[in-house]
C-alpha cells in the first residue's frame, strides 16, 4: 500500500483488500506509527481525531496531493483483492 511520510505523519491509501469498494476516496493517517483516523480527499475527517494543529497540516497535505491519491484510488477500485 502506498505511503507518504512527512514530519511525524504517514498518509496511506489502501487497496480493496480492506473492503473499500464503492466507498468515497479517503486516506488513512498515522502518527508515530499509530493509526489516528481517516480523511477524505477534500480534507475533511472520515473518522478518528487530530489536534487542530495536526489537522491543518494533514488536511493541507492531502488536498495538495488529492489528484494523485484519486488516481491511485481509482486504480485500486479495479483490483481483484
Amino acid at each position: 500500500m502506498p505511503r507518504n511520510s512527512f514530519e511525524k505523519f504517514i498518509i496511506e491509501i489502501r487497496t480493496n483488500e480492506h473492503n473499500h469498494k464503492k466507498q468515497r476516496a479517503h486516506v488513512h493517517i498515522y502518527i508515530h506509527g499509530e493509526e489516528v483516523g481517516a480523511m477524505f480527499l477534500d480534507g475533511t475527517m472520515k473518522d478518528g481525531y487530530l489536534k487542530s494543529r495536526d489537522y491543518k497540516k494533514v488536511s493541507a497535505y492531502v488536498q495538495a496531493n488529492a489528484e494523485r491519491y484519486q488516481v491511485m484510488w481509482d486504480e485500486f477500485q479495479g483490483s481483484e483483492y
